[in-house]
């Protein structure tokens, strides 16, 4: 390049060579850009899929947890822990395996919800109530009839279902223990509750009934308002809707605006609020054996009778739209599933498998012991074991 310097100007002269070598350096650059972004590109495609179907083959035993419960123990995720919770009492556990709290009580036969920062455990088919918070303070009660079902709100607002000598009644119960609502179902006018669900605002209740005419049954899946809209309302009921060719076991708020309904054969989704209504109803051919609901995913369990041993289940997963974002087929024998952070987790007597939502299998282990449960801790890779005589914390790798 020549440089002329005239009245303090300067100008810039290129030779034709000096331009041919600028425009070879210019396409060089070019070509090292483009094989970056291929190299950059090529990489975050290659650890996406090496964290979407990443498999743990090693199971290390980080604690073991002396049990003070009884040997029936049960457990879920919690915030960022553990409840373990028996006849004889309820823990709460950590990330890392640590007690927090722990309260004693008698109940028999336990069953757990929770919302939020609340935990109501109830002796099914007993009188039993236990409310408890997330620092661990409680409450108890008794309750006039056997329970069927208990759900809690987000405010510490109880839901009951009780079976009475000549009908069913479903009870509201505030933190401390005041009874807020008693509506009275019969047999003959509304059918038999078989599953109940809260808002986590406590104002509105879904309810799933077996209705039996002559020899035909249908499930109903009723709303209730508890707000100033259900006040004008005979037993502030705001909406009911039949299905005759399916019996509903699981009624699901996923949030305070969307309810999940589970029947044998196929799923529906309603919007809830001052008018629920219908949103969407999603057909399974196959029979359903097992369900669970968070409030971002349903998970469905189905038996492939037509399918080989290798498939005799299949696991699928629908998000709130009810759109499917997984399935996956499997032969493994199983008594319980529980949904974790995109992850369900398949357990039997004696092993246990977890799915992630790309329908990878990430992680399986047979075990010597039998698992009475196992729940995610809140924390990635880690889970709590729960055997005859003993909890482990365990951390894959």
């Amino acid at each position: 390049m020549e440089q002329k310097t005239k009245a303090g100007f300067s100008l810039y002269i290129n030779s034709n060579e000096n331009f041919q070598n600028a425009v070879i350096l210019q396409e060089k650059k070019k070509k090292y850009r483009k094989v970056l972004v291929i190299v950059l590109a090529a990489i975050c495609i290659l650890s996406f899929f090496a964290y979407r179907y990443r498999t743990y083959h090693h199971m290390k035993v980080v604690k073991s947890i002396t049990k003070d419960l009884s040997d029936s123990v049960q457990s879920f995720a919690f915030k960022s822990g553990t409840i373990c919770y028996s006849e004889d009492g309820v823990s709460f556990l950590d990330g890392n395996g640590q007690k927090k709290w722990n309260q004693t009580y008698s109940v028999k036969n336990p069953m757990a919800s929770y919302c939020k920062d609340y935990i109501v455990i109830a002796s099914k088919n007993g009188n039993e109530v236990v409310l408890l918070d997330d620092d661990g303070h409680m409450k108890q009660f008794s309750v006039s009839y056997p329970i069927i079902d208990a759900e809690v709100a987000g405010q510490g607002v109880i839901a009951l279902i009780l079976q009475g000598e000549n009908a069913n009644y479903i009870e509201l119960y505030e933190a401390a223990q005041k009874k807020l609502v008693s509506i009275k179902t019969t047999a003959d006018q509304n059918g038999y509750p078989m599953d109940i669900d809260l808002s986590s605002d406590g104002e509105n209740l879904a309810v799933s009934y077996l209705v039996v005419d002559g020899i035909n049954t249908k499930s109903r899946v009723a709303f209730y308002n508890f707000g100033d809209e259900g006040k004008e309302r005979e037993d502030q009921l705001s909406a009911g809707f039949d299905f005759s060719d399916t019996i509903i076991p699981k009624v699901s708020f996923m949030g305070d605006s969307r309810v999940c309904a589970v029947g044998d054969n196929k799923m529906i989704l309603f919007k809830a609020g001052k008018i629920p209504s219908k949103k969407k109803e999603v057909k399974i051919e196959e029979t359903v054996k097992s369900i669970d609901v968070n409030e971002k995913y349903i998970a469905v369990i189905i038996e492939n009778q037509k399918k080989s041993a290798e498939d005799k289940f299949e696991a699928r997963i629908f998000n709130r739209s009810g759109r499917k974002v997984m399935s996956k087929g499997f032969s493994s024998e199983y008594n319980k599933i529980a949904l974790g952070d995109k992850e369900l987790l398949v357990t039997g007597n004696y092993q246990f498998s977890i799915f992630n939502f790309a329908g990878h299998e990430m992680f399986h282990k047979d075990l010597k012991k039998r698992i009475v449960d196992i729940s995610p801790t809140g924390k990635k890779r880690k889970y709590l074991i729960s055997y005859e005589n003993g909890i482990e914390l365990v951390n894959l790798r």
